[in-house]
């Protein structure tokens, strides 16, 4: 059954229209977003997004550019076309959907709320408390949605500025991808913080995370959720997942 759904697959790929074969594609993922892309400590861009979307290249036989950007960028490239493609766990919203195209998810997740053990998730435990989240974020909407008015909300440009504020407490709550999140509490710098409440999908995310795509090639859509589909098919995505988490994400 397997071989037969992988040789339909290869073979509908093979008729495609190969529009973007040896063409060089500029592909964004998140900066300082471990385990989903950071540098090593020999400098190279790693992490899952970012063997996921070289993966994905060679499904799409595109020659691809990877540059690491903070969200608000990534967003702003999207918008601009100048960017082609995100590998960057981003959800459908309403507002997105009107400046990129979007994927099938690759991956789904929760958000969690992590801050020193004892606040409480309520109005009388966060009054006068600084919650964060990153700007342009869902999380971001989430905050403002329920905390407004009831705590401090703040916006950082990175991931790591974010995390960086909390260490140093000038931030109490974070808001914050789960699998982000996890990581952070299994670091040393994660050590005396814990998960507040339960872990939170954000309403209007139904679809999971998903590549985005330049409204400049609305016909890489269904061939990217094709390379995805590929990729499960044949084992890669399940290679690339084990190397940095030690359960599934799909």
């Amino acid at each position: 059954m397997t071989f037969c759904l992988l040789f339909l697959l290869t073979l509908a790929g093979g008729r495609a229209e190969d529009a973007h074969a040896g063409n060089e594609l500029s592909v964004a993922v998140l900066q300082n977003y471990p385990p989903f892309s950071y540098t090593d400590e020999q400098g190279d861009l790693v992490g899952f997004d970012v063997e996921f979307a070289a993966a994905l290249c060679r499904q799409l036989r595109a020659t691809c550019r990877t540059v690491s950007l903070p969200l608000r960028a990534i967003l702003a490239g999207m918008a601009s076309q100048s960017l082609d493609m995100a590998v960057a766990g981003l959800g459908v919203t309403e507002e997105r959907s009107r400046i990129m195209f979007f994927s099938n998810s690759y991956y789904r997740s929760h958000s969690l709320y992590i801050g020193r053990p004892g606040i409480r998730l309520d109005e009388a435990g966060l009054e006068g408390k600084v919650l964060a989240a990153q700007h342009d974020s869902m999380q971001m909407a989430a905050l403002r949605a329920n905390w407004r008015g009831k705590a401090v909300v703040m916006g950082f440009e990175s991931h790591k500025g974010m995390l960086d504020a909390l260490v140093r407490g000038r931030v109490d709550v974070v808001l914050i991808d789960g699998f982000p999140g996890m990581d952070f509490l299994g670091s040393p710098e994660g050590a005396g913080f814990v998960m507040l409440g339960n872990p939170v999908l954000p309403r209007k995310n139904p679809s999971g995370s998903c590549v985005a795509v330049s409204m400049r090639h609305p016909e890489l859509v269904g061939r990217i959720n094709q390379a995805i589909l590929t990729l499960r098919v044949t084992g890669e995505y399940e290679r690339i997942m084990r190397k940095y988490f030690p359960f599934s994400i799909y």
